[in-house]
């Protein structure tokens, strides 16, 4: 319960006076009442026992008197005894007895009096009272005034500057002729108040140049204390995780979203390699449960501060972007690599075609082309043409169309990419079947990406096979209008442990260097049909096979995207 200091004080004051009255008014009372009663009770007792013996006295000396006049023969002629009782002295004594009374009167008037001089001592003390209670209360104002009220004032400011307020002020009494103390200290405390919001003002501006400064790193940074809070992080960090900047508090809230630290047992955590085993630099590859599809690449480090190990500091890399770079170095080394064969074999073949048009036109333009010359002639001819139309295609490939939602017909795309194959598969006795349920099945997206993502899939499944493999490609379209393109080999199939781990970058299954490829191949794979809006699925028996499934939205949907 919250009681005012003004209260305080002139509680205390009053109770103390009241105390400090009732005791002075009991022991007053007490002792000196007393002693006057005992000695008013004193005097009259004593008194009363005198006038008792002079009554006595008095009837004495009658009946002594009326002795000796009853029998004559008592009396006696002594003179002391004669004064005795003799009329004379009887009256001696009635005077001495009112002198008694009288004297009893006049102490009783005297206790009176000194009775009366209490009570005015009483009144006396009760308008003393109510003056010092007047004081008091003067004095409660006047403390109020010089003391309380610039209290309340510098103790209202202080709640609204606990609470965050660093714009109020405590009023200054510019005007006083008489400045106290609490009148420097209410100077003083603003002036505080000043300094600290500029402070806290330069505080706040290098935080700000600091966030905008992290904020302008392509990279997610954090940093990460040893209670696995999140002290800073930038605008990518959290777009990587999916999170506001309030919603993240702990580091495996943010990125794995669970309540405790994450298993060390199946979980490389850099904050426990650097502050409990001391290492200086780690790098490990995770997914964020955000974006589960994604790899990050993050590269952790000790942030000393004050000479100790109190924090890590993360940079985070998303590796989509270097697949994404990967597979536009693939895409040029293809192109330039097409646009060299182009020129150096089209340009062969051109003149060889050109050859053989003027042989046909000059010697055979007559004969019939049934003719077995001319017919043998002509074939060559074809072959040329078609020899000639393989750099095109290699040129078509390599292409880069900046129109990511070009229409792409799905047959004629896998057709092309069959013919650029079918030297090796036939060169391993392996044979490649498509089957369609219609001829003219559209998608979205780029052509180049597409076959790109075809051919990916086509040569793991050529790696994966031995003699007489088949390689069977199904294209169908389902009551939703999504379109769905399976590839099934009857290769050696994928592991269990590594299925879930065949679209990471830079993984390959292959023991067998010669066949083992970069681990690129998928995971670009994966990222091109996920950018066209697809998905990608894989199932595998070890010893049987595997099928890789791609699915497409229907047009309308990709087109609304």
């Amino acid at each position: 319960m919250f009681v005012s200091l003004n209260r305080k004080i002139i509680y205390s004051i009053l109770l103390l006076f009241l105390i400090t009255s009732l005791i002075f008014v009991y022991t007053f009372y007490l002792v000196y009442g007393n002693k006057i009663q005992e000695e008013q009770l004193y005097s009259i007792q004593r008194n009363q026992q005198y006038i008792e013996l002079l009554y006595r006295s008095i009837n004495m000396s009658k009946e002594v008197r009326q002795f000796l006049s009853d029998h004559p023969e008592f009396a006696t002629g002594d003179a002391p005894l004669k004064s005795f009782y003799s009329a004379s002295s009887e009256e001696e004594r009635l005077e001495q007895l009112a002198t008694e009374q009288k004297k009893i009167a006049e102490i009783s008037n005297s206790f009176d009096q000194r009775y009366q001089t209490i009570q005015e001592s009483l009144k006396i003390f009760v308008v003393s009272s109510t003056l010092i209670v007047l004081s008091i209360i003067l004095l409660a104002l006047l403390i109020t005034r010089w003391i309380l009220n610039p209290i309340n004032k510098i103790s209202a400011v202080s709640e609204a500057v606990a609470h965050g307020n660093l714009d109020v002020r405590i009023p200054e009494n510019r005007h006083s002729k008489f400045a106290d103390e609490l009148d420097y200290l209410i100077t003083t405390f603003n002036q505080m108040l000043n300094n600290l919001q500029a402070v806290i003002s330069e505080v706040k501006d290098k935080e700000q140049f600091l966030q905008s400064l992290i904020d302008s790193i392509p990279d997610g940074i954090r940093v990460i204390d040893k209670n696995y809070n999140i002290i800073i992080a930038n605008k990518a960090y959290y777009k990587q995780i999916g999170h506001s900047q309030k919603d993240c508090k702990k580091c495996y809230e943010a990125s794995q979203k669970i309540r405790t630290p994450c298993n060390l047992e199946t979980f490389h955590c850099p904050l426990h390699e650097i502050l409990h085993n001391h290492k200086n630099n780690i790098s490990v590859v995770q997914q964020f449960a955000a974006f589960p599809q994604r790899h990050l690449s993050i590269n952790a480090a000790p942030l000393k501060h004050n000479g100790k190990d109190k924090y890590i500091v993360e940079a985070i890399r998303d590796l989509s972007e270097d697949i994404n770079f990967s597979h536009q170095q693939k895409l040029s080394s293809l192109g330039f690599l097409s646009t060299s064969i182009a020129h150096e074999i089209k340009n062969h073949l051109g003149a060889l075609r050109m050859i053989l048009e003027r042989l046909l036109d000059k010697f055979y333009a007559d004969k019939d082309d049934e003719a077995e010359d001319k017919k043998s002639l002509l074939m060559i001819y074809n072959e040329l043409v078609r020899c000639i139309d393989v750099p095109e295609r290699l040129l078509k490939l390599a292409r880069s169309v900046e129109d990511n939602k070009q229409q792409i017909n799905v047959k004629d795309s896998i057709t092309d990419v069959i013919r650029l194959v079918d030297f090796e598969a036939k060169s391993k006795g392996i044979t490649i079947e498509m089957h369609t349920t219609a001829n003219n099945i559209i998608i979205r997206g780029n052509d180049a990406d597409f076959k790109m993502v075809v051919i990916n899939i086509i040569m793991n499944a050529l790696k994966a096979m031995d003699a007489n493999g088949i390689l069977s490609i199904n294209i169908k379209e389902d009551k939703s209008g999504h379109i769905n393109i399976s590839f099934t080999d009857t290769g050696i199939g994928i592991s269990p442990e590594n299925l879930n781990r065949i679209f990471d970058p830079f993984f390959s299954e292959g023991h067998d260097n010669a066949k083992k490829g970069t681990g690129l191949g998928l995971s670009i794979a994966k990222s091109i049909v996920e950018k066209s809006g697809g998905k990608i699925s894989v199932s595998s028996t070890v010893g049987v096979g595997s099928c890789f499934t791609l699915s497409f939205p229907p047009i309308k949907k990709v087109a609304k995207k």
